[in-house]
């Protein structure tokens, strides 16, 4: 379902893998803790890298990190919210 983004949507704006998270969190978060955790997410990630524009963000690291390290938020925030 999310190979049709794979490369990011090709517009520079906003990076696929955010959206792709937020797509995750709808699947695997209970309703009441969705936007709390969109959130979060946009927020951990803008400060890392003080931007969610992937033109700018390939300018800053490599897309394989930056998914990466957007992996790694996805998971802490997804494992609170189940286990709380």
């Amino acid at each position: 379902m999310l190979r049709g983004i794979s490369n990011g949507f090709g517009t520079g704006h906003i990076c696929a893998v955010l959206i792709s998270s937020i797509m995750a969190l709808g699947l695997t978060c209970p309703p009441q803790e969705i936007a709390s955790g969109r959130m979060e997410l946009l927020d951990r990630f803008y400060d890392e890298y003080g931007t969610l524009s992937c033109m700018s963000l390939k300018a800053l690291d490599d897309c394989k990190n930056i998914v990466g390290k957007c992996a790694g938020i996805l998971d802490e925030i997804i494992s609170d919210r189940l286990h709380s």
